[in-house]
Formats: C-alpha cells, sequence, structure tokens
C-alpha cells in the first residue's frame, strides 16, 4: 500500500521506530516473554476465532479481552510447545488491512493501529472448552493507521493478514481504501486459501418477501440504473412516498465490498481492451451519487463531530451510504427500516448523519425505508438479535423471492416469527437459490468469497520468528479444517478433505482465483 500525496508528508512526519513486542507482566497471569503475534483483517473468521483457540491453546491459560467488535485478544499458552502467547486481532477496516500492510515494501505503511493490555480489567468470559483464570488486564487500542495523525512508534506491523478474497483482488479505483494505492507486488507473500465465505443479499423488513428481486435487479439498484423501487415491480400503499432505493453499503478496501464488486460488477476480472476498447465492468454508487448528497447539515457541517455532522438527505430519493464496517452495514439497515437517525464515520474520518427518522413532504404512512446491501452470513448467524436481524432486515433467496432464516436454514416467503432469532412459523418455500450450506456445497449457491490467510515469505522480526511462523501455519490449517467451520463457511476440496455430501467441505472451488469459474471436482 502506498499512501498518496496527501497523506505521505503525515506519515513521513510520524515515522519512528515500532514499540517492541512487550506486555508488561501484570496480574497472576505472567505474560513476560510472551510471543506477540498479530492477525489483522477480514471480520468473518471472528466467529470462529473461540474454537481455533481453545484448539491451540492449554486448558486453563486462557484468556479473551475484546474492545468493541474491532479488536480481541488472547493470552495464554500454546499446547504444542508451551510457549507463552499473546495473539491479537484485528477486524477494523475489513480485508484490505490483512493484505496491504502485509506485503507493503514502504516501512511507515505497514505501521497500523493496534491493541494492547494494560492494568485492571478482566477478560470476557471464557469459550465452551477453554478455563480462564483471574487474570485482569485494560485491553484499549494505541497507535493509528498510515495517513491519520497519531503516534506511529504505538502502533504495530501485523504478522499475517486474512482476507475474504485473494489480495489480487484489491485494485483500484473501486477495491482500495482511502488515501491509498493498490498493493503493486504480491510476489513477497505466502498466500493460502483457507475456506469459502459465503455472502449474500440482504433487504429490510420493508421489502416485501414477496417481491421477486433478480441479480439484474440488485446491479441495477446498487448501480444506481434502477433509483426507484416502483421501476422492479414493487407496489406501495398510496400516500407512502418512500420509494427511493436505498443502499448500505461498505467503503472501498473491505472484501464485503470487493466480493460486491466482483459479483454484481465484474470487478477486477476484466479490464478495457487497447484493441476494441471493450470493459467489461460497471461503476458502483457511492455516497455522492445520493440525490440528497449534502442535503442538509448539522452545526457548522464540517463533520468534524456528530455535532457538526454532514447531512445525506434520504427523504431527496436515491440513497448511498457507504460503511466503514459490516456492523455498520447493520445500523444501517436496522435504522432504515425503523426510521432512525443513523450516524456514522466515513472512510475520511467525518461525521456524516442520514435523516432516516423523516419522511418526504406529503408522506402519509409510517413505514420504514426500503433498503439493500451485501453481507457476508456471519452477520445473520452472529449478530441476529443483537443489530436486528430476522426483524429489520433479512438476507435474500438469489434470483427469487423470500427471507433466509438462520435457525432452519431456509428460505420461505410468508412465514412469522414469536421474536428476533427464533424459528419460523409457517410459509411456503421461496423461489432462487437459498444462502445456505447445503447450497453452497454443491455449487448452486455460487455468491461466496474464497477467504486466504497471507503472510511474508521471509521476515526479520524477532527471537520468536520460527514459532511465530509455526503458530501461523497451525492457525491456518485450523481455520481450513472442516471441524471448524461456521454455518456460513466451508472447507475446501482437495488434500485431507473430502466432500460427503453431509459434511462441511464444498465440492466445488475457483482454485483460489475469484476470477475463475467455480469448478466441481471429481471424488
Amino acid at each position: 500500500m502506498k499512501l498518496k500525496q496527501l497523506a505521505i508528508a503525515c506519515a513521513a512526519a510520524l515515522a519512528v521506530p515500532m514499540a517492541a513486542h512487550a506486555v508488561a507482566p501484570t496480574g497472576p497471569y505472567d505474560t513476560a516473554g510472551a510471543m506477540r503475534v498479530y492477525l489483522s483483517g477480514a471480520s468473518a473468521p471472528d466467529s470462529y476465532l473461540d474454537t481455533i483457540m481453545v484448539g491451540l491453546l492449554k486448558p486453563g491459560t486462557f484468556y479473551k479481552y475484546t474492545v468493541g467488535t474491532d479488536y480481541r485478544l488472547y493470552l495464554g499458552e500454546l499446547a504444542a510447545t508451551n510457549q507463552k502467547i499473546v495473539f491479537v486481532k484485528r477486524s477494523k477496516g475489513g480485508s484490505v488491512w490483512g493484505v496491504n500492510p502485509i506485503g507493503d515494501t514502504t516501512p511507515a505503511n505497514r505501521l497500523i493501529q493496534t491493541m494492547d493490555l494494560n492494568s485492571t480489567d478482566c477478560p470476557t468470559a471464557a469459550p465452551a472448552g477453554s478455563t480462564a483464570g483471574a487474570a485482569c488486564l485494560a485491553s484499549a487500542v494505541k497507535g493509528n493507521d498510515p495517513g491519520f495523525a497519531g503516534n506511529p512508534g504505538s502502533s504495530e506491523v501485523p504478522d499475517f493478514g486474512v482476507s475474504d478474497v485473494a489480495p489480487f483482488m484489491f485494485k483500484e479505483p473501486y477495491n482500495v481504501e482511502f488515501g491509498a494505492q493498490q498493493l503493486g507486488d504480491t510476489s513477497n507473500l505466502t498466500i493460502k486459501p483457507v475456506n469459502t465465505v459465503l455472502f449474500g443479499a440482504v433487504a429490510t423488513a420493508a421489502v416485501p418477501d414477496t417481491l421477486q428481486i433478480s441479480n439484474a435487479d440488485y446491479h441495477a439498484m446498487l448501480s444506481i440504473a434502477v433509483y426507484d423501487w416502483t421501476t422492479i415491480g414493487l407496489t406501495v400503499p398510496a400516500g407512502d412516498l418512500k420509494t427511493g432505493v436505498v443502499v448500505c453499503r461498505r467503503v472501498p478496501g473491505s472484501g464485503t465490498q470487493a466480493t460486491y464488486n466482483w459479483y454484481f460488477n465484474n470487478f477486477p476480472c476484466t479490464a478495457s481492451s487497447l484493441t476494441s476498447g471493450v470493459n467489461g465492468n460497471s461503476v458502483p454508487a457511492r455516497m455522492t451519487d445520493s440525490f440528497g448528497f449534502f442535503g442538509f447539515t448539522k452545526g457548522t457541517g464540517d463533520g468534524s463531530s456528530a455535532a457538526n455532522a454532514i447531512g445525506v438527505d434520504v427523504t431527496a430519493g436515491y440513497t448511498v451510504i457507504e460503511n466503514v464496517g459490516s456492523g455498520d452495514v447493520r445500523k444501517c439497515l436496522t435504522a432504515a427500516n425503523n426510521k432512525q437517525e443513523y450516524n456514522f464515520v466515513g472512510e475520511d474520518g467525518l461525521h456524516y448523519v442520514a435523516n432516516f427518522n423523516q419522511s418526504p413532504a406529503g408522506d402519509t404512512v409510517n413505514a420504514g425505508y426500503r433498503a439493500i446491501g451485501i453481507l457476508s452470513l456471519d452477520s445473520q448467524a452472529k449478530y441476529a438479535a443483537a443489530d436486528g436481524a430476522e426483524s429489520a432486515w433479512f438476507f435474500r433467496s438469489l434470483n427469487g423471492n423470500g427471507r433466509f432464516y438462520s435457525n432452519t436454514q431456509t428460505c420461505l416467503v410468508g412465514a412469522t416469527l414469536a421474536n428476533a432469532g427464533a424459528a419460523p412459523v409457517g410459509g411456503t418455500a421461496a423461489t432462487g437459490v437459498c444462502p445456505n450450506q447445503t447450497e453452497t456445497r454443491t455449487g448452486h449457491y455460487d455468491m461466496a468469497g474464497e477467504q486466504t490467510m497471507q503472510y511474508l515469505t521471509t521476515t526479520a522480526k524477532d527471537g520468536f520468528d520460527t514459532a511465530r511462523r509455526n503458530f501461523e501455519n497451525a492457525f491456518i490449517s485450523a481455520a481450513g479444517a472442516p471441524g471448524n467451520q461456521a454455518a456460513y463457511t466451508m472447507a475446501l476440496p482437495g488434500g485431507a478433505y473430502t466432500p460427503n455430501g453431509t459434511n462441511a467441505v464444498s465440492f466445488a472451488s475457483r482454485g483460489g482465483n475469484q476470477c475463475g469459474p467455480l469448478i466441481r471436482g471429481t471424488y
């Protein structure tokens, strides 16, 4: 990752040597001499991190700390070697942060914000299969990312990274994070395919589950070719003027957004031809394409704080909201459906507000806004009750109608729910392809990324290099094992993993090349 000119001066001025890998020995679990390992990137593995770490750490030495949904930290002793370890996982920013800081050749660009321990706070409850001790250490973030104000001396270079799609997918202009340029060369990386991650199209509950939505419809709405729901056949009650399409999407550089751009926009799998002038890509709509972008302001409107936010007027019609994290996309969808004001921070660090709490002039129906988006299926599997999934928004059957219900792994039309996360009652089978493991295993459901993990082929970090590399390889192997897959992931076929029609191993793979065809093997 190379910073654009506006950020180079800032990063260069702040560049100082990285802080040593050290954690103060505080509390009954002495971390002196512990190996520190830092994994950065996609959030999809977060739901099964506990499972992996339980398998790698000795029982009775397991401690876990979190900072929101962005950071997790584990303390313990490796079962294989008795080596003490401090393992940090960063999900902030998504997949590109599992690629660029790993492979960039400019030292200042590799130093990113991290998580550390100090004193006095207790860890979160131990997951099943582990035993948490009484160690009390405070967890907090430190440092900052390249191009942002802060002291990079307290930032950290990640040891390895995870991305929802292969590193070559992070290309300009649509898949590179704010203020940066694409990583020019990935030849210094060892890239290992891990598993298949399911992604899906989502819509707020305000969108009837009887409505047939084709892939062409989704593409048109995501790229502003269709900006009103009535264009694709939605009938709204008299007096309901909230017919403008709302898109809750991720910012460039996200693996989710890269999957969105690959599946619906064919980017970066084709490019302009110098001889024919043919370009197979289409352009995804951005927040600045919103009909009401900068339609109002709060306070000074300079974006310096929530009280001085830049307004996106959703009552004007077609609206795109760009969110830094998947959790923010879920909040955007929930706010749209429930007609709540949505305050958020953009990729540029500025504060914005969307007035979902207001209706267009003359609107007489107190219904929610009809919003769509793309998310990985872990969003529903993990956050159903907390973020309103299966009440405020649903994954949809692909190329058809109906909603996906995670409890029963079915897509239905007309089902009812007693409460968020409950099994559906009644309903009829939906059309299209349901985003579940069964359809993915057979290759029928194809909106899936092939997650990779990568590290520098050669490193010279400290005396733990060999032990650290052994841990990384053990972690990667565990992440791809069939027994560690979640409801939204599948182990890749090949080697020791043979699909049998019932296990968590896919029959088909793209061979680690997201632009390649989905090929079913012979087993």
